[in-house]
């Protein structure tokens, strides 16, 4: 009874003192595919998230005739199947640049969607002006109206981009996105809202503040309680790599910059990352073209997927989900150990994959 009294308390005292959290992991951490690809619709940039009512809201940016529409799907089967919901905007193509649509509800249970949405010139086809708009919707991404532009910058060379919203500890509602400030630094940017998207704080920059090199196309995930990681691309001489930084305050400060991946060969290129928690395990998504040697990025890019077991402290069991030519994986969770691999392979498509 004494060995087992010492064994318990021996057990109880690394587990408190255990940083990353690995004794809360309850999946494994070698990835595999389950099924065949499903077509969500003709659209890129897939995002997803799941809604109170247990379906999935999807949104992708689909061309039709001269416009870009962003249009949402929903799936009431985890990822099995898909049907087209309505779409949240629409502008022509040739004066605006529609995309990047990620949806995300509210505790409220208010939808939100948040997009690039640049005016461009007709006759030109220059930036005119750039934001991020959020639009709403109350009927679970049937129907949508405007709710506010959360970030604003002038017409130019140097834009923002590609947000992605999450729903902070306290309440809030954060905002992260790229912002660039010449051709060749771009930094991640974060802004707060306490009213449902309406109005938002000044931006604040939690990545490429003492660094010049093209951060971007975010995505956040929960380690434990209030830390969490991101992932991004970062380009240096031409060249993109997967990164992280952490925060262990729910995001109100962020630091530790981190390499997640660097591809292989020579001259190549690995990007456009996301993260999700799958029961413990940490997976990342991004696109690479280190297998095709084209060297014309984004040509010749396969979709991929690595894994960690230690919070990011080091990845692997790297898998090939998308053979080249596959643009801008996302991710969803759909339980402890299994979750949605989604890209534009072709069209916006979503691929179920299991740990183990």
């Amino acid at each position: 009874m004494y060995s087992y009294l010492l064994l318990l308390c021996a057990i109880t005292e690394v587990a408190l003192c255990d940083p990353h959290g690995l004794f809360q992991r309850r999946s494994g951490v070698v990835p595999s595919l389950s099924g065949d690809p499903v077509v969500m619709g003709a659209g890129t940039y897939p995002r997803a998230n799941f809604l109170s009512d247990g379906s999935i809201l999807g949104a992708y940016a689909a061309t039709v005739n001269d416009n870009k529409v962003l249009t949402l799907a929903s799936s009431t089967d985890d990822g099995g199947s898909w049907s087209v919901k309505g779409s949240a905007a629409t502008r022509p193509t040739n004066s605006s640049d529609l995309d990047n649509p990620y949806p995300l509800q509210l505790p409220s249970g208010r939808v939100l969607l948040a997009y690039r949405n640049h005016d461009k010139d007709a006759s030109t086809g220059d930036y005119t002006f750039f934001r991020i708009t959020i639009s709403y919707s109350d009927d679970n991404g049937a129907s949508w109206l405007f709710l506010a532009d959360a970030a604003t910058k002038p017409g130019g060379t140097i834009g923002i981009w590609e947000p992605f919203l999450r729903n902070a500890q306290d309440g809030s509602l954060q905002l992260y996105y790229s912002e660039e400030n010449s051709a060749d630094d771009q930094d991640s940017k974060m802004r707060t809202s306490t009213d449902g998207g309406t109005t938002w704080s000044d931006a604040q920059t939690i990545s490429g503040t003492d660094i010049t090199a093209r951060d971007g196309m975010l995505g956040v995930a929960t380690i434990q309680g209030s830390s969490l990681i991101a992932v991004f691309e970062s380009e240096q001489g031409g060249l993109f790599t997967v990164k992280s930084i952490t925060s262990t305050d729910d995001g109100q400060t962020w630091g530790n910059r981190q390499t997640v991946y660097t591809p292989t060969g020579t001259d190549n290129n690995a990007g456009a990352p996301q993260i999700v928690n799958v029961g413990g395990t940490l997976c990342v998504s991004f696109m690479t073209d280190e297998d095709t040697q084209e060297h014309n990025w984004i040509n010749g890019a396969g979709a991929k997927l690595i894994t960690s077991g230690d919070s990011g402290s080091s990845w692997g069991n790297k898998i090939e989900v998308f053979d080249p030519q596959a643009n801008w994986p996302g991710l969803l969770t759909l339980d402890d150990s299994s979750f949605l691999y989604m890209v534009d392979f072709g069209g916006a498509k979503s691929q179920k994959i299991v740990l183990s």
